[in-house]
């Protein structure tokens, strides 16, 4: 824990590993359609490329999980929307498919580079719009967990993120 701008926030420090938060959830992006999220990152992984197996690196990211992907001890392929702020390498807007869980993670680039300011930065997206702009059809169901994720596994570059509150809001 750490605070940001005067809030308590979660500090994620790469050390050549891949992090992530996870908490279960019931979320029915019908009902409950908008994220909201505040996130920094300070250092970010110039080599990094979403696009690269052995460069699949991300400096922030908030998942999406529909379904129940038995997480690690039993993997399933569910299908994943990945919010990421990211370097320069793609544009902002982007859906990248993930080259470790090909069609069943879709990366969407919110955004990329260096902040202006060291300030938490909010970005509040439709998850359902999202969604089928990632994959094409509706979400297959409700969201069954939210995983806040840092990695730096395969460039080892340094990065250090911040996350701030997390948020679904309902009836709008």
């Amino acid at each position: 824990m750490a605070v940001m701008d005067g809030r308590v926030s979660l500090r994620a420090a790469g050390r050549t590993s891949a992090s992530g938060l996870i908490r279960r959830v019931h979320v029915d992006p019908a009902s409950c359609p908008v994220l909201e999220w505040s996130w920094l990152v300070t250092r970010l992984q110039p080599g990094a490329d979403l696009r690269v197996k052995d460069r699949e690196d991300v400096g922030a990211s908030v998942f999406l999980l529909f379904g129940d992907s038995g997480f690690l001890a039993d993997p399933k392929p569910e299908p994943t929307l990945r919010y990421v702020w990211t370097n320069e390498a793609v544009p902002a807007g982007s859906i990248i498919d993930n080259p470790y869980m090909p069609g069943t993670v879709r990366n969407i680039v919110v955004r990329r580079g260096q902040p202006k300011a060291m300030h938490l930065v909010v970005d509040r997206r439709r998850i359902a719009e999202d969604f089928e702009r990632a994959f094409g059809m509706p979400p297959p169901g409700p969201i069954q967990a939210i995983a806040l994720f840092t990695d730096n596994d395969q460039t080892a570059e340094p990065v250090e993120a911040y996350y701030g509150r997390v948020s679904v809001f309902c009836g709008e």
